[in-house]
């Protein structure tokens, strides 16, 4: 215990250290790119001197300075400006203090410029004014600030269009699981209904009976997580449910299943179809005590999967406020994985009730 307690206690202090590392490399890789970015601003402002000059000590002093300016207009807009009044939407006060800063930046550079240029008279240079061109000048400034400042604005976007998908997808992520969670219990509580049933009419097939929800139990711990299952590990668990509740109705229904799928490698979300049929069965033939039928139909083409579930009714059986609920949360559901990409009808009469759900297959989406 003593020595578990160690390593678990190595083990806390680890976790940090590897945070802290990645932090660090992360800030590491932005001050890179921040100099290897202001040495190219600086190589082309001394390019514009150099334009009109030799490369000497004051191409590169005057290059300094716009660079100097440049640096100090950038990261006051970038980090303080910008951040503090613009993206808070306090549109007045950010143009007051912007005009105020660049005013201020104007009056530097052209007063680190006019001493250099009194410097350069004294040692009778002839860099001044032959290279001094006044619009050229702030040009190349105002271009270099407007490059930074739109490439943080980039950043800005693509961050927070990023952390708006995560937030998206975790969303439906979260939707989706609290639908599934309102269709798994609905199921698996009929499911022991008709084990129930069975137990107190035949205690021989109990145990296959068992087997059967161990399987569809099975099914919904391992495969339910996963973005697709097989088709025919979906249908294996539809018979099973329907084995069950065949047992459970006894001779009160006839139900016909007609699968005619080719495609051995088609792919559809788990626990998709076996609503249907569950509802079938529980507004159907659950509340009558009539002889009823249940009829699935379950096909593919080249591009569709159709699915085809039909049911008798009893006429006059009022319908129970949550009758419709799995059935609800599974168009949710269909609405979140296809998009609004699939067909689905119903269609009710006094005697009978049928969905005819057509979903594109997987590859095709």
């Amino acid at each position: 215990m003593e020595k578990q307690k160690i390593i678990h206690s190595n083990l806390q202090g680890i976790k940090p250290t590897i945070l802290e590392l990645k932090f660090n490399s992360r800030k590491l890789f932005r001050s890179g790119i921040h100099i290897i970015f202001w040495i190219c601003a600086w190589l082309f402002f001394l390019f514009y001197y150099e334009r009109y000059s030799e490369v000497n000590i004051y191409t590169i002093v005057a290059s300094l300075v716009n660079l100097a300016v440049a640096i100090g207009t950038v990261y006051t807009f970038n980090y303080y400006l910008i951040p503090r009044f613009l993206l808070k939407e306090r549109h007045i006060k950010f143009i007051a203090f912007s005009v105020i800063a660049i005013i201020i930046f104007i009056y530097l550079q052209l007063m680190l410029t006019v001493i250099l240029f009194i410097k350069l008279l004294y040692t009778e240079q002839t860099l001044f004014p032959k290279m001094i061109d006044v619009v050229m000048l702030f040009f190349n400034l105002f271009f270099i600030v407007f490059i930074a400042i739109s490439i943080k604005f980039y950043k800005r976007w693509t961050e927070k269009d990023h952390k708006s998908q995560v937030i998206q997808r975790e969303k439906v992520e979260a939707e989706l699981q609290m639908l599934k969670t309102q269709i798994n219990p609905h199921f698996l509580f009929n499911t022991l209904n008709s084990i129930y049933v069975l137990a107190l009419r035949n205690a021989e097939k109990t145990a296959e009976t068992v087997l059967q929800l161990s399987d569809i139990l099975d099914y919904i711990l391992y495969k339910l997580n996963e973005p697709t299952v097989l088709f025919s590990d979906e249908l294996h668990i539809i018979e099973n449910y329907i084995s069950l509740e065949k047992i459970r109705f006894a001779d009160r229904v006839e139900l016909n299943l007609k699968v005619e799928v080719n495609d051995k490698d088609l792919k559809i979300p788990p626990m998709l179809i076996i609503p249907f049929v569950e509802n079938a069965f529980k507004h159907g033939v659950g509340k009558s005590m009539d002889k009823s039928w249940i009829n699935i139909e379950i096909r593919d083409t080249d591009d569709f999967l159709n699915i085809d579930v039909g049911n008798s009714r009893k006429p006059g059986v009022q319908k129970s406020k949550s009758s419709g609920i799995g059935l609800e949360n599974t168009i949710k559901r269909l609405n979140i994985l296809y998009n609004n990409n699939y067909t689905f009808d119903k269609i009710e009469t006094e005697y009978n009730y049928q969905i005819k759900l057509q979903l594109p297959k997987m590859k095709k989406l």
